[in-house]
């Protein structure tokens, strides 16, 4: 029984591991990313000609339509499936194991107060994090939202959202399920049917924390329900009658706790399922924090591992615009080394005007070139990591993004002192 339930937990944890970081560019190339590609793609493929033999072309046409809504577009199935997860654990608890809980040693202020506030406090979570928004960039507020974040000219530079017809700031990016652009976007979550982004981020890290906390309080209810009846059972009373009790040394606790899961299948079937659904929401609830205390976003983690990429092959360059006497001015970028080499079959050359001379800004001064290699991750700062305090106060207390910018943002703050020091450096 150990065993199996050891292979089926690393099966699921490797499953979890493979839908979530096969297509990142760190894996998407080794047995990792094939195993992703095999299980999305695949998989399908073969399942969709088999069905077009069995089923015809026309059934086929339907599976396939309902599929494109599901996966496609934005709809309340995973909040559905979440509910009906939920719901049912806890009605199976409550018909099963709620009762029992007289016959353990917990206090009566467990089935008095914690048990009652925990599933309402799940509930609550849920709708929360489905209700509020992930704050929308529009028309209105792209001002100011481009005064949150600036551009980094790394992963962000200025353009206009092809669909929205407005500015992307920094940070952002257009969701064709949710169908608006989203500020400060995570990714987006079918779970609660919407982005996580600027506004919502908080309240999707308290749903995930709700689940795990349901998931496993039910798991040590359950444990603490078998702990109470397993020297009742009939298999002790047999070990203990026949002799054997002794004979079994440290595992006779582990055999007949495994009796008992077996004898109470339907609350041994809930405490194995909550124990697993909350061991894979807590792995996604650490990554996320680990995420957020870094100051980088689900989105902007795949932009760093393809960054660093570049740097393994030596192909990103620093590049700063001087004038004449050394002195910065304009925001430093990144750019791609390859494109830009003439022995790179996609070169993207200078214009012919451009090639006669140097530079001209638009004040006519003569604008100098400074250009360096990247060769480690460490020299490239990240603007939008403030420090663990700052980065999770941020997520927390998010800046209101339709109020005008009283002072500038710490980031941009940041941006301002970084071009200030590489002049006072390069005038020393």
């Amino acid at each position: 029984m150990l065993t199996v339930l050891a292979i089926y937990i690393s099966f699921i944890l490797l499953l979890v591991f493979v839908l979530l970081f096969g297509p990142s560019p760190r894996f998407r190339n080794g047995i990792i990313g094939k195993l992703h590609v095999f299980i999305t793609e695949t998989i399908w493929t073969f399942l969709g000609r088999a069905m077009t033999k069995v089923l015809g072309e026309s059934s086929l046409t339907k599976c396939a339509g309902c599929w494109s809504y599901l996966s496609e577009q934005r709809n309340p199935s995973l909040q559905v499936l979440y509910m009906f997860f939920i719901t049912g654990s806890i009605g199976t608890f409550m018909a099963c194991g709620y009762d029992l809980l007289d016959a353990t040693n917990l206090a009566p202020f467990h089935k008095q107060f914690v048990i009652p506030a925990m599933i309402a406090f799940t509930y609550a979570c849920f709708f929360i994090a489905s209700a509020i928004g992930p704050g929308e960039v529009n028309a209105q507020n792209v001002r100011r939202a481009l005064e949150v974040y600036p551009y980094d000219h790394l992963l962000f530079d200025p353009k206009t959202c092809g669909t929205c017809k407005i500015q992307k700031p920094a940070r952002s990016k257009h969701c064709s399920l949710c169908n608006m652009c989203v500020a400060r976007s995570d990714h987006h979550c079918g779970w609660i049917n919407q982005c996580v982004g600027h506004k919502n981020h908080r309240y999707f890290m308290l749903f995930l924390y709700s689940a795990v906390q349901v998931c496993w309080y039910g798991t040590f209810l359950i444990y603490k329900i078998f702990c109470s009846r397993m020297y009742d059972s009939p298999m002790y009373k047999f070990l203990i009658h026949t002799g054997r009790w002794e004979q079994l040394g440290f595992m006779r606790d582990y055999h007949i706790f495994i009796y008992q899961m077996q004898t109470d299948k339907s609350l041994g079937a809930l405490g194995v399922f909550a124990l697993l659904a909350g061991l894979v929401i807590f792995i996604f609830l650490i990554y996320n924090i680990y995420l957020i205390a870094t100051g980088v976003t689900t989105n902007e983690s795949f932009k760093w591992e393809d960054i660093g990429e570049m740097i393994y092959r030596k192909e990103l360059v620093e590049v700063i615009e001087t004038d004449a006497a050394g002195k910065q001015f304009g925001p430093k970028r990144y750019e791609q080394r390859d494109r830009r080499h003439p022995s790179h079959p996609r070169y993207v050359g200078p214009p012919v005007q451009e090639q006669a001379g140097p530079k001209q800004a638009q004040s006519s001064r003569q604008v100098v070139e400074v250009e360096k290699v990247i060769g480690k991750m460490r020299e490239i700062d990240n603007i939008y990591d403030q420090g663990v305090v700052a980065n999770i106060k941020s997520v927390v207390f998010p800046p209101n993004l339709d109020k005008p910018l009283g002072k500038p943002s710490s980031i941009a703050s940041k941006v301002a002192k970084s071009t200030s020091g590489k002049n006072t450096r390069k005038n020393k």
